[in-house]
């Protein structure tokens, strides 16, 4: 699963707010991730097995380390 320019736009925007908390970045993916996940930004309806939960993870805290 890859990430569209506005999921990138949200998570940017959940960064951005997140980054002078000090927080680690197991803590903001996990906070943006589920932040996502609960506000419809992705939709995992389909994920029956958990495996676009966890492409969706791995998406954001690849795009996370980008920045």
């Amino acid at each position: 699963m890859k990430l569209t320019e506005g999921q990138k736009y949200h998570i940017l925007n959940l960064y951005e707010g997140l980054k002078s908390d000090e927080k680690t970045l197991g803590e903001t993916h996990e906070i943006i991730v589920d932040f996502c996940v609960d506000e419809y930004i992705v939709d995992l309806s389909d994920d029956e097995n958990g495996d676009m939960y966890e492409s969706f993870s791995n998406e954001v805290w690849d795009f996370l380390e980008s920045l």
